[in-house]
């Protein structure tokens, strides 16, 4: 069709813009979006491109006459951009299946909360509370008081705590504190890197601290600590290994003669333990080295001056970073002005209070990070069970499903060197190849899975509740989906 034709008909912004579906519509972002998608439109018949740009709009083009032209480009126009509208204006984040056995998913938001602790803290971020507000006084206090209070009564009642937005803010907060301009002595070994390429060297250097690498990779003894501090060491740290695992010909110091160490030279001993398991998780086998990971509980036993930790890990809460320290060495991280830029919200100490109330009731079964690191085996198989007659009831047609036994790994930068037994039902289908219905599941339906021995595998140690019936329903509209298809392109083989 002539380009001066197609331009004419090309509908005015406002012509778009008083649609009948873009009435409640907020103008503002609106707009641009109707401008911009009329320039494209331009920009293809201009370049005589709408074929390949929009081959949809050249279809329809091809069978308008003149006169229902412009009624077509209008409504191509009024489709698109009220699809990008509404990409625009709904959220991105979506719920979503994680049947990866993955606990702590790291790409999943990690841990994840009870229903009833959720809706403990519901009310403390519906109303407004007294998150720096003394009842008692009725003047300001300190939102730190709130967990500080749980977290003595939990740990250690002669440490102070302190809370900011992460364990790498707790890292660079402790260093740029006590260690700025001046010598930090580390393992070689420990020179960790966690998710995003951040790395405790670079941490350091942002802090102002100056690195001082003792030992070797896999080696490393007390004595090197001794022979690297000068006059101008002020800390000898430690960095758990949360993240990875060393086998074979290796060696490391013990916290405690670390501490020792510092203690008789004056010098702080500082350990970034990071994940935070707080009690021992039996269940874990080990792969290749037989040293259970550390817990606070038998850390607090004999506690270094300063040790950190993360909320979201392996302890199970919102993501926080968690200080503990000598009281004196806590009031001087108080006062550095970093603290307000790493300070943590009502929302991290709600979570994080109400799951050290679940601590401290010792009811560890309500928080669904070391709940679902507990199950048994015959739990597993129990959940696979029924996962696997609720499917069976339905009569799937080409999606065959068989229990197997898997291992499945705590993630989120803890437990390397662990795996944790778990069942899994194994999905194959006659129709579609092992990557499109992995894809189909993720795209469609927003169920994470796994693919392993060319089968897409549901762990169910990570299933929530709900989970099962949302996996059902999933799968039965995946297998009628497919027979329709099928079916459809039988009937087209048949009509040639």
């Amino acid at each position: 069709m002539h380009t001066q034709k197609l331009l004419a008909a090309l509908p005015k912004v406002d012509v778009l813009l008083w649609q009948p579906c873009f009435v409640a519509c907020n103008p503002k972002i609106l707009k641009p979006i109707v401008q911009r998608h009329i320039d494209s439109v331009r920009q293809a018949i201009l370049q005589d491109q709408i074929t390949t740009t929009h081959p949809n709009l050249a279809i329809h083009i091809t069978q308008a006459s003149a006169g229902d032209l412009r009624d077509t480009l209008t409504q191509f126009l009024t489709e698109s951009i009220a699809q990008e509208y509404d990409t625009l204006t709904t959220s991105s984040l979506v719920p979503l299946v994680n049947a990866t056995g993955v606990v702590l998913q790291t790409n999943l938001g990690r841990s994840v909360f009870a229903p009833t602790l959720f809706e403990q803290i519901k009310p403390l971020l519906t109303r407004y509370c007294n998150l720096e507000y003394d009842l008692t006084q009725g003047k300001r206090s300190s939102r730190y008081a709130h967990a500080n209070a749980m977290l003595k009564a939990l740990f250690c009642q002669e440490y102070e705590f302190l809370l900011v937005n992460n364990n790498a803010a707790a890292v660079l907060l402790i260093l740029n504190t006590f260690a700025k301009d001046k010598e930090v002595i580390i393992s070689r070994g420990e020179l960790i890197e966690i998710g995003g390429e951040f790395r405790i060297p670079e941490v350091m250097k942002s802090a102002g601290s100056l690195l001082v690498e003792v030992g070797a990779t896999n080696k490393t003894r007390l004595t090197d600590y001794e022979r690297a501090i000068s006059p101008n060491t002020a800390m000898l740290m430690k960095a758990h290994k949360s993240n990875f695992a060393q086998m074979g010909f290796c060696e490391e110091v013990d916290m405690c003669e670390l501490s020792t160490l510092a203690c008789s030279n004056g010098l702080i001993d500082y350990y970034d333990l990071g994940s935070g398991c707080v009690a021992d998780l039996p269940l874990a086998t080990s792969l290749f080295d037989t040293r259970t990971e550390p817990t606070l509980y038998e850390i607090f036993a004999s506690p270094p001056a300063l040790l950190s930790f993360s909320g979201d890990k392996l302890f199970g809460a919102s993501q926080v970073g968690i200080i503990a320290g000598k009281p004196h060495l806590i009031a001087r991280l108080k006062q550095n002005q970093l603290l307000r830029a790493l300070r943590v919200d009502k929302l991290c100490i709600s979570a994080l209070q109400a799951t050290l109330q679940a601590y401290l009731r010792n009811d560890r079964e309500s928080i669904p990070t070391f709940a679902m690191l507990s199950l048994t085996s015959d739990v597993l198989h129990q959940r696979a069970q029924e996962l696997l007659q609720m499917l069976q009831s339905r009569a799937l047609k080409t999606i065959n499903t068989t229990i197997i036994e898997v291992d499945s790994v705590a993630g989120g930068g803890s437990l390397p060197n662990k795996i944790f037994q778990s069942v899994a039902l194994a999905l194959a289908s006659t129709a579609l190849s092992v990557s499109a219905l992995e894809s189909r599941l993720r795209k469609e339906f927003h169920i994470i899975t796994r693919v392993q021995k060319q089968q897409v595998l549901i762990d169910v140690r990570t299933l929530l509740q709900g989970d099962m019936e949302r996996i059902c329903e999933a799968l039965w509209a995946l297998d009628k989906c497919v027979c329709l298809d099928s079916q459809e392109e039988s009937r087209k083989r048949g009509g040639r």
